[in-house]
This record gives C-alpha cells, structure tokens and sequence, in this order.
C-alpha cells in the first residue's frame, strides 16, 4: 500500500512540474548554432509552403506568391487539413486551427499552427492514418530469458553452505512504452540466519533509448521529413523569380514614363540584378545609381525633398526610380530579411541530414508530428524513471548512491531539470557492519527527496534539493537499541560552472537538521517533520557541509588537473547520501600529463582529510594518501608502468598523537602480448614492495603475480602465480603461494571444458593440491546446463583447517522461454 501511495504521489508531482515548466504554446528550444527548421513567419516560405498543398488538388492555378502576402488554402486542401488535425489532435485543436486559418494575414497568432500543424500536414505520406501505426504495435512484450544457479561449499566458514539463485528479465511494451522488468531471487541454508539470506531483489524501469527508437520510427513511417523540414521548397529561387517580375514590371513603368516625358533614361535599365536588389542595402543601391558613368546627377539634390519642378529632368526620374526600387527592397523585407531567409535555408540545408538522427531532434519531430497522451509526451521528458530495489542520484545534489526500495524518476524538458523519488533505506542487510553502525546511526529510514533547477546535473547546472527523512523500526536480526525516533531534514544547493577550455568548477552546500520525536507529547512524524524544516538554520557550522570541486584540461599540454576542498560539522546527517562524511575536512589535488602521443604518461595524486571523534575535544584521524604513477609504451604490444604510494591514518588527542596504520607500497608492472615460439600469447607480471604497518606489527612484503596465457589450435592453456613473502617475519597475513595451471578444450564440438591444477600454501595456516572442472554445454536449442567442481586435498594438519573447504560444486541449468 506505501509503495502505491508512493508511485501516486509521484505521478502526481509529476504532472504539476509538466504544467509549470511546458505552456501552452511552448516550443523545444532550437539550438543557437544549428538551425532546424526555417522559421514559419516568414511570409514568402509560408506562400509557397501552401501553393506547394493547394497543388495537390487536380486544376489548382499558382497564385503569384509576395512577400508581404499570405495566400489562401484551396478549399479541398482546407478540408483535408482540417481532417488530419481533427484525426491526431482532437476537435479542440481542430477549432483553434479554424481558427488561427480565417485570421492567415496575422502571421504573429498563425505562425504555430502553421509550424506545428501545416508542415506536418504537407510531410505527412499519402492518406497515411498515423493513429494506425500507433495501435498496431501499441502491446508487446519479449521475455528476455530466466535462469537457476545452485551451489554447495563445505567449508566450516562459509556463509551459505547451499544455496539456490534465480533470476528473470523481461522487456514489456505498454502503450507504446517500453518498460524492463528485472527480478532476482537468492536462497539457501544458513548458519548466520536464515532470513538474513533469503532475500529478492525486484526492479521496474522506463527504456528511454527504446521509447525513442519506437516512437521515431513512427515518424519516418508516416512523414517524409525532407518535406517536413520545407528541403523541397526552394525559398532562393522564389525570391530570385518575384524580384525579377518586379524589376521588369518596374523598368516597363519607368520607360513608358520616360517615352511620355521625352526623357531617355537608358542607363537605368540595367542597373540592378534580382541578386543585387536582394543583399545591397538602399545606401548601396544608391551609390551604385551614382557610379554610373556618364551620369551626372548630383546627390544632394537626388536626396532632396524638392518637389519634381524644381530639379533637372534627369534628376527628377532617377529620384522617382531609387524610391521605387527602395520600396521594392523594403516589401521583400517584411517579415524577415531576404538574405537572412537565404542564409538560413543554406544553414538547414546543410544541418538536417546530420541532426535527424540527434537526441533533440527525435524528442522534437515526435513531440510536433505524433498525437501523444498526457504520459506518452512526459516520458519523452524523463531521463530515468525505476520502482523496486533501485540505486537512486546522481552527483552533484542532495541524494547520492542511494539504494533504497521504492521509486524514482528524473527529468529535463527546455534545460529544466527535475529529480524526485520516495523510498526506503534499510542498511540492517548489511550484516558484517551492523555492530558498528548501528550505534552510530539509525539502520533504517523512511524517505522523499526533490531536486530541481536549471541545467543538466551532468554539466552546468543550478540545483536545488531537499531530502526528508524519518527513522524507521526496521526488523530482522540488526540489533536495533532503543534510540527515540528522529526526523531529518536536508537542504542543498549545487552549481556547476563550465570555464569553456579551462574546464568547470562546482560548488555545494547541504545543511541538515534533526528533530526528535517525543513519545510522552505526543507529537507525530508531521509535526516533527515541520519543526526540522522550520529549524533547518540551527547550529550552522556543525550540521552544514560544504564543497568546492574544480577540474580541466590542457589539451596544448596534454595535461589534466583537478583539486577539491570539502567541509561537513561534526552533527551533520544526509540519510539519502550514505557515503557522506560527518566532521570532516577533505582536500586533494590530482594531476596527469602526457608526452609524445601519450606513450609517457605520469601522474600524480595527494587526498588528505582531518575526521573529528568528538565534539569536546580535538581528538580526531588525521589521514593522507599520495601516488605517483607512470607508464610508458615501450612498443605496440610492450608497456611499462609503476607505482608509488603512501597511506597514512594517524590518531591525534590531548594526550598523544598515535600512528594507526602506515602502508607503503612500489610496484612495477610489465603488459606484453605477441607470440612464442610461433604460439599467440599473453603475458601480464606485477612485481612490488609494500610496507604495512599495523601497531604492533610491522611488515616489510615481496609481492609477485603472474599470468600468462597461450592460445593453442582452438584451445588455451593458461598459468597463474601469486606469491608474497613477509621478510621481518611477521606474517601479517601470511606468507602466501596460489598457483594454477589450466586447459581449456572442446569435446565432441558441443562440451566446453576447463581442467584445472590447484596449489595453495599459506605458512602455518594451510597447504591445500586439487583439481578444477568446468564443463558446460546446450542440451537443447535453449537449454544450457554448466557443471564446477572443486576438489583439494589437505596435505598439512593445521588448527586452521576448518575455514578451508576441500570440496566446492555449482550446478547452473540456463533456459530461454522465449
């Protein structure tokens, strides 16, 4: 029932943001740099857009189409078009186009439908009926496959000593929306609690590359978007036609003009080209009347307000015919600039072929051209939506690595970003851990969560977020003290800033606060709820965390760079951010430079971070981390690389300052592939020195690991070594040797196989030989059976050979239903 409330209260939040952030009206954003479509308010390409309909019906006459002018659709034409908006829009858009049609000359409340509609109209194929396609493959669904794993391991120390595992996938289709459905069930014996180990994970989630895919091949099943985006219109060639036509008729007025007035007037006649009358300006246009040789006409008098009488003849003409042509350059003006118009069916021309397949100009085609419901036209907004057992956030805002049961969606529509989901945490799973958190913070926790503001969270962005939280009496095997149940509330804000070349840099602040909920006042989880928000200012510097994160790159010098500095008071608390630090200051630096191509590389890496234990004193962990690494490509197929580093944890109090642990480590690192004795082959080998303090204890170990793999005929054998020897003696943990040599190979071209030989010795703890089996194979065309056996011999009697087994077994049995 929670989970139902949750899921309605979502949808519910859903629905307000798609109110508040999509208008009536409202357009996706074109983008800046790339033009998608020519703009439908340019009167010349609306003209010809609907000449282009009316010659669809039998004996239309193509009216001479102006600039200026809109002509009008041919009444079958209407008819048709009234039709197909009726059939995908509904009869409320239907009367709006009606409407928006009998007003045609008002290019400000026509150009969205004619956007909108009249293109898709003109692109649609045929008497295609669009609402068929959508039904057709409206419901489907394809079961992925479901699979059992069963295994047994006797070892005295093993968690599960036999367990089962299964799991199903299924991709459904509901409504044209595509939804993966995931499932996995584990259960077994178990000598630490058997409900603890019995336990599924189930998940819900929205397909958004599927939806995409879907619904864009409705699209170009029922539109031919060449048509859609007016690439058959050519504007030039409109253009060029009408100020030609208007040239000739005004050099036929001006010469009966002339021939009336005795006046000649020949070396007007060639003065402009329709191109010229286009892209020249009228000062551009009048000097070029000026320029004319042999033509004496004197500016000032040409520019004059005199009337006719009171000029030269030859004066008085040419003044008639540059006002003529300069009102013939301002009509082809209207709407929008002739060279504009041109240049931006050069942009589209150019562009649309490589965006039709580009994210924005999916969601955009299918939000114009397809008649989608109310869930249909949200979910073309949303960038995940999941219910179940899900990971919820993403960095950079209030809720991150979060792992939860209930749902969560997030969203982005004209650059408005939206992230909100409910649920419940529950750490009392984690079993190893529960003895230490459980006295630390509370294990489980009832939660809701928003974030919203401006921008991707991925880039640049501007975020709010806030995270309710109250704890819950979670059962099972945690220990749970009696604790008072609390509320808590977060709030944060993030911002990213991109430096262009140099990079981004990004800030957060997230305050919290807790409210305690007091049983003998009665005073329930609403009230508490109120007063952790209203409060949310108290203790400032104690319960707030604060970041500063900058990283770039120099591409000149092939470097990258970043450096952080964080902040969080000691009673700080994000229940939706599990990883969050509590009374810590963190800061690191890291840098990474390449050379000749990037076959040197070196970098170098410094995390730091001061932990306050207690909020009367100044005892507190002090710890640092440094690396330096290289790695150089010796060859194609040979690289190089080594390591050095050094982690410190050291406790500071009044009394004394007490070194906890110290691990110091260099490593070399050789990667060759190529061939031996004639035989393809792999060869990897680490070889290191690692200081590991631990007090008492000190340790100085050799490490050494090998692999090496060789590819014979079709089949492979491989080797293993790993060895590490304690040189003070102090076995920290142990002197150790594992080695294994395997043959994979096929028998009766239908049984995969792997035999294995096994050694292990760890000093005085264990010294183990066996063998290895795998074998799997198709019994059937969708059956899979695989079968592993582990099988080890004792070859010492130790008090320690109880935590290892001597005999391990998996069974995996796969079969596809579908």
């Amino acid at each position: 029932m929670k989970s139902l409330c949750s899921i309605l209260l979502l949808m519910l939040m859903l629905q307000a943001t798609l109110w508040a952030q999509s208008p009536a009206g409202e357009h996706q954003p074109v983008s800046k740099h790339r033009p998608q479509a020519l703009p439908a308010t340019v009167p010349l390409l609306q003209g010809s857009l609907i000449n282009a309909i009316n010659n669809r019906v039998p004996g239309t006459v193509i009216k001479d189409v102006r600039p200026s002018v809109i002509p009008a659709l041919h009444p079958v034409a209407k008819q048709d078009f009234y039709a197909y908006v009726k059939q995908l829009y509904g009869d409320k858009q239907l009367q709006q186009v009606q409407k928006g049609v009998a007003l045609l000359n008002d290019t400000a409340r026509i150009g969205r439908y004619l956007d909108e509609k009249l293109r898709g109209f003109y692109a649609l194929k045929g008497n295609t009926d669009v609402t068929v396609f959508l039904k057709a493959g409206a419901y489907s669904n394809h079961f992925k496959g479901a699979s059992a794993e069963a295994f047994t391991d006797n070892a005295a120390g093993a968690l599960m000593p036999a367990g089962i595992n299964a799991r199903i996938q299924d991709d459904v289709v509901l409504g044209n929306i595509p939804v993966n459905l995931q499932f996995s069930h584990i259960a077994g014996r178990s000598f630490v609690d058997r409900a603890a180990l019995n336990n599924a994970l189930g998940k819900v989630s929205f397909d958004k590359d599927a939806y995409l895919e879907r619904m864009n091949g409705y699209v170009n099943k029922a539109f031919d978007l060449n048509k859609y985006f007016l690439q058959d219109i050519d504007v030039r060639a409109a253009f060029k036609d009408y100020a030609d036509k208007k040239l000739i008729k005004l050099r036929e007025d001006m010469s009966r003009l002339t021939m009336e007035s005795g006046q000649q007037l020949a070396a007007l006649t060639g003065l402009l080209s329709p191109d010229q009358l286009i892209y020249l300006d009228s000062n551009q246009i009048k000097n070029l009347l000026l320029d004319i040789p042999a033509f004496k006409v004197d500016e000032a008098q040409l520019l004059s307000q005199l009337p006719d009488s009171a000029l030269a003849p030859q004066t008085a003409m040419a003044r008639n015919y540059l006002h003529k042509l300069w009102e013939l350059k301002s009509t082809l003006s209207q709407g929008l600039a002739a060279q504009q118009t041109l240049a931006a069916q050069q942009a589209v021309e150019n562009s649309i072929q490589k965006s039709l397949n580009s994210h924005d100009s999916k969601v955009r085609n299918i939000k114009q051209l397809l008649p989608l419901n109310f869930l249909q036209r949200l979910l073309l907004q949303a960038k995940s939506l999941q219910a179940g057992k899900i990971a919820a956030g993403e960095k950079g805002g209030a809720v991150q690595d979060l792992f939860m049961a209930g749902a969560a969606g997030s969203f982005l529509n004209n650059n408005k970003f939206m992230m909100l989901g409910a649920g419940v945490r529950n750490d009392a799973a984690d079993i190893k851990n529960i003895g230490l958190n459980e006295g630390v913070d509370p294990s489980s926790f009832s939660l809701q969560f928003l974030q919203l503001g401006k921008g991707d969270v991925s880039g640049p962005h501007s975020h709010i977020g806030i995270v309710n939280a109250n704890t819950r009496n979670a059962s099972g095997h945690q220990l749970n003290p009696n604790t008072l149940a609390r509320n808590v509330f977060v709030g944060a804000v993030s911002e990213q800033v991109s430096l262009g070349e140099y990079g981004t840099i990004a800030a957060e602040i997230s305050k919290s606060n807790s409210e305690y909920r007091n049983a003998a006042n009665g005073n329930d989880y609403a009230l508490t709820s109120k007063a952790a928000a209203v409060t949310l200012f108290n203790d400032f510097w104690q319960t707030v965390s604060v970041g500063l994160d900058y990283s770039g790159t120099v591409k000149s010098l092939d470097l990258s760079q970043r450096a952080y500095v964080s902040y969080s008071g000691l009673g700080y608390s994000n229940p939706a951010s599990p990883g969050s630090a509590r009374g810590t200051v963190r800061y690191g630096v890291n840098l990474r430079r390449s050379w000749n191509k990037r076959r040197v590389t070196i970098g170098f890496r410094a995390d730091l971070q001061d932990m306050r234990m207690s909020a009367i004193t100044d005892s507190r962990w002090k710890n640092s981390a440094y690396t330096v690494d290289a790695r150089v490509k010796v060859k194609k197929n040979f690289t190089l690389s080594s390591r050095i580093g050094q982690s410190v944890m050291k406790g500071i109090s009044e009394k004394a300052d007490q070194p906890g642990y110290v691990n110091r480590h260099v490593s070399l690192t050789s990667q060759y592939s190529g061939k031996l004795w004639s035989l393809p082959q792999n060869n990897n080998v680490t070889f290191s020195l690692q200081q590991m303090d631990i007090l008492p204890v000190k340790s100085l170990l050799v490490n050494l690991n090998v692999n090496q793999s060789f590819i014979i005929n079709t089949n492979m054998l491989t080797l293993s070594v790993m060895y590490n020897k304690d040189v003070k003696g102090q076995a920290l943990y142990g002197n150790l040797l594992t080695a294994e040599t395997g043959w994979s190979y096929t028998v009766l071209k239908k049984i995969a196989c792997t035999s294995s030989i096994t050694y292990l010795n760890n000093k005085a703890v264990v010294e183990q030989a066996g063998i290895k089996q795998s074998i799997g194979t198709e019994l059937l065309p969708r059956l899979n059976v695989n079968l592993y056996l582990d099988c080890r011999k004792n070859m010492v009697n130790t008090s320690q050979n109880y935590l290892f087994g001597n005999f391990s077994s998996q069974l995996m049995i796969h079969y596809l239903l579908n």
